[in-house]
């Protein structure tokens, strides 16, 4: 760390996810855990979690990030780039992330997978927008044997598309326009019959994997800190999938009504979208824990990974409280938090380039 003089050190129990801000796949271990959220004032603000491993937070502006340390250039240019967009969420962040690793500057693997998750989700936005439009036919009932495979599906499409545009009060190309719009703004949950997992699914059944994982490895622990600390991850996470799991049915709720959808959709578009954006405002930087977990290959490497992990576990704001009707205690991280004793190697540069190296390939995993 340079000599910049931090601020005091912060509090940390945010009210809502905005505050809470998105975390920022930073390569340089310093960064670790950085989350970006709007200022105040004016532009963004760093939130670094306590480096000595203690409670509380620093809470930075944007550009102190060359001060704090010497970012990556990866590091530099994501930073640079998220300095730029309009909105902090974390889609904008997964989008300029996966664009700058792209451009190959954490090595070959993050740049392939960026490349490959791209065309993962353009196949998610058309898999959930052919299934809408299935959705819409079947709902209308002009045609009685509409199936997925019918040779006429197209004129099917068009001529229920043109029953249902007087109903919504808008043109029917406004209403193929609005089927694509929403699934672009359904594709990271999916909708009912989805043939595969969408990529919000998926985080959720890798957190529930993970979790196990952490379960059955502290139960041959004899230390009651690493069995506390399992504790407390698991604790945060159920709460966060209870949650995350409730937002999607509700949300996917909604499609079985395409027409009423359709309605909501000409007069609120944004309710939907924020209803809709909720499990992935839930699951932002759960993908990097269980990440950091999976690369822990024996019982000294799980050790350290758990430490890190406990450091790294999202606070859930009190505006969880309102996106679902569960008793949700008000901090389960509460009951652990404590100083966490951290491995000091890579901080005296003995481990700096091994986890960068590690990053670069968590990087890859949650592109």
């Amino acid at each position: 760390m340079s000599d910049l003089r931090l601020p005091p050190i912060q509090p940390y129990h945010p009210t809502t996810f905005q505050e809470r801000g998105v975390l920022v796949p930073f390569t340089t271990p310093l960064l670790g855990g950085t989350r970006a959220r709007p200022s105040e004032k004016f532009g963004l603000d760093l939130v670094i979690p306590n480096p000595s491993g203690g409670p509380g937070v620093y809470i930075l502006s944007w550009t102190s990030i060359d001060a704090l340390c010497r970012p990556t250039i990866h590091d530099r240019q994501l930073s640079e780039r998220i300095a730029t967009i309009p909105s902090v969420a974390p889609s904008t962040i997964r989008r300029v992330a996966r664009e700058v690793a792209a451009e190959g500057l954490a090595g070959e693997e993050a740049r392939l997978a960026a490349l490959n998750a791209s065309d993962t989700d353009k196949n998610d936005r058309t898999v959930t927008n052919f299934l809408l439009l299935m959705q819409l036919i079947q709902q209308v009932g002009l045609f009685r044997d509409a199936g997925p495979s019918d040779p006429d599906m197209e004129t099917r499409a068009r001529l229920t598309v043109a029953r249902i545009a007087p109903r919504v009060g808008r043109s029917p190309d406004w209403i193929a326009t609005a089927l694509e719009a929403l699934g672009d703004v359904f594709a990271p949950i999916g909708v009912a019959g989805q043939p595969t997992q969408s990529r919000v699914p998926r985080l959720i059944a890798m957190l529930r994997r993970t979790c196990a994982d952490l379960t059955i490895w502290s139960r041959l622990q004899q230390q009651a800190d690493h069995v506390g600390y399992v504790d407390m991850i698991c604790a945060v996470a159920e709460h966060t999938l209870a949650i995350a799991e409730t937002g999607i049915a509700q949300t996917q709720a909604m499609t079985a009504n395409l027409p009423d959808l359709l309605m909501k959709w000409a007069r609120d578009p944004d309710t939907i979208v924020r209803l809709a954006a909720r499990p992935e405002w839930l699951l932002d930087g759960w993908d990097q824990i269980c990440h950091i977990w999976d690369e822990a290959k024996d019982d000294a490497a799980c050790r350290a990974a758990l430490i890190e992990i406990a450091l790294l576990v999202p606070v859930l704001p009190r505006e969880a409280r309102d996106w679902a009707d569960l008793e949700l205690e008000s901090d389960p991280k509460a009951r652990w938090r404590r100083t966490i004793p951290l491995n000091e190697d890579w901080r005296t540069g003995g481990k700096v380039f091994e986890l960068i190296a590690r990053n670069e390939r968590i990087l890859a995993a949650t592109c």
